[in-house]
């Protein structure tokens, strides 16, 4: 049975053009996904989903597998990522022969999540004692200040949040920072989603959650690649 990583990384991108193929220090994006997954040492497979021709050759210069294209129906800014990733386990389960065990999914948008967070992912979830596990990093902001926007007001969206009036107060809370899911190929089968309770998690720290959504975000990067080596 078969531990896959799938790096899903469609051509399209309207925040920040060509991102995946955008450097970060002297790396793609793409590559840095890549060489998390295959240096941990706990990865069977590395497959990327992508709908791009010039992504697909990057792939495969920097050691991942590219046997199928996207279609372009589920490649699309409307189109969800579960889908895609369905898609991706049968055309490679069908093209490799191989029953896929244990699904790794690696956004290239996080840029500094590295080889062993992949591993103490693999490790947690190997535990026996979760359906999922996913990255997680301290929550930056109270709960309770979210709004929504309705019309020309504010309501809160977290009515019943208990209040924390110093930032200690949030050590216990976190949130999902997107560079890590693990979960075994039957749960996603059954459920569809990438995070099923009970859930599990490996730290990381808000530097090393940084992911791309904009401009800003590179050049963000960019720096702390610089400074600090990665």
């Amino acid at each position: 049975m078969t531990t896959l990583a799938l790096i899903p990384a469609r051509g399209g991108s309207k925040g920040v053009a060509r991102k995946n193929l955008r450097l970060v220090g002297d790396r793609s994006l793409l590559a840095r996904a890549i060489d998390a997954a295959r240096e941990s040492g706990m990865i069977d497979r590395v497959v990327v989903s992508t709908d791009d021709e010039e992504i697909a050759a990057e792939a495969r210069r920097c050691g991942a597998e590219v046997p199928f294209l996207r279609p372009a129906e589920l490649a699309s800014d409307q189109s969800a990522i579960e889908p895609a990733i369905a898609d991706a386990i049968d055309n490679f389960e069908r093209a490799a022969g191989l029953a896929v065990q244990t699904l790794v999914l690696l956004e290239p948008t996080s840029p500094f999540r590295n080889a062993g967070h992949v591993r103490a992912a693999l490790e947690r979830f190997h535990a026996g004692d979760c359906r999922s596990v996913i990255s997680v990093c301290p929550l930056e902001r109270k709960p309770e200040n979210i709004f929504a926007i309705s019309d020309r007001i504010l309501e809160r969206y977290i009515r019943d949040a208990s209040p924390h009036v110093r930032r200690q107060d949030m050590g216990h809370l976190c949130r999902l920072n997107s560079a890590v899911y693990v979960v075994g190929h039957d749960t996603f089968n059954e459920t569809g989603r990438l995070v099923v309770e009970p859930v599990g998690f490996v730290e990381m720290t808000g530097m090393e959650s940084i992911n791309i959504d904009e401009e800003l975000d590179l050049v963000v990067a960019e720096v702390v690649a610089s400074r600090f080596g990665l």
